[in-house]
């Protein structure tokens, strides 16, 4: 009896598992932090991802590194509105207020700047800042199919995630977090072979290797 209540149990274990590693995790990444960093508090899932197991991150949301004010009438030493803004963040966050918004997960759409400076820089702009940490490090993730020359129109990106037997994080890089506002809204799925279009992005080196593997 205790031999078969003892196999119940594992059998009964391994199917959580098997559960939990195909749940849907939505994560919120609020931009406001209201102390002095380079970073936002990291959000994490609550589960860590096996290694050679491969999810999809789905990030959409707008955001400022700016007072909205800024916006308005920029302040010193800002001079000028450079790019578009849109006139408020597509997911506001519970602090830090709301007002035009010109980031989202992969560009950089408008900011307050200097004349000189914006006219150098050709908005809108690819951009690193945000970042994902799956055990290897922090980094921009992987974007998964073609490349967009600017923001997409609902600002919702997907990128290849890895594991590493950590949990996955992710974090927005900024010397100043106490005049930000917008969160994006992060979902987590298993990756599927469908995913295998952007093979390059999980580390395989053919897309028949990578449907082999999530199959």
């Amino acid at each position: 009896m205790v031999t078969a209540c003892l196999a119940w149990a594992s059998i009964a274990g391994a199917t959580t598992v098997v559960r939990e590693s195909h749940k849907v995790q939505q994560l919120a990444l609020d931009s406001y932090y209201g102390w002095n960093r380079n970073y936002t508090p990291p959000v994490s899932t609550s589960r860590s991802l096996a290694k050679h197991s491969y999810e999809v991150a789905t990030v959409s949301g707008t955001f400022s590194y700016y007072s909205a004010i800024n916006y308005y009438h920029p302040q010193w030493p800002w001079t000028v509105v450079c790019g578009t803004p849109a006139p408020s963040a597509q997911h506001p966050g519970s602090l830090g207020g709301d007002g035009p918004v010109g980031f989202d997960a992969e560009f950089l759409f408008s900011r307050p700047w200097r004349t000189k400076l914006c006219a150098n820089a050709h908005l809108p702009a690819h951009w690193t800042n945000f970042q994902m940490n799956d055990g290897s490090g922090w980094a921009h993730p992987e974007l998964l199919g073609t490349a967009p020359t600017g923001p997409v129109s609902n600002h919702t990106y997907s990128y290849a995630v890895s594991g590493h037997n950590d949990p996955i994080k992710f974090r927005l890089w900024d010397i100043l977090t106490r005049d930000n506002y917008g969160l994006l809204k992060i979902s987590l799925r298993p990756a599927n072979t469908a995913d295998c279009a952007s093979y390059l992005a999980f580390g395989f080196a053919s897309e028949k290797r990578c449907i082999t593997h999530m199959q």
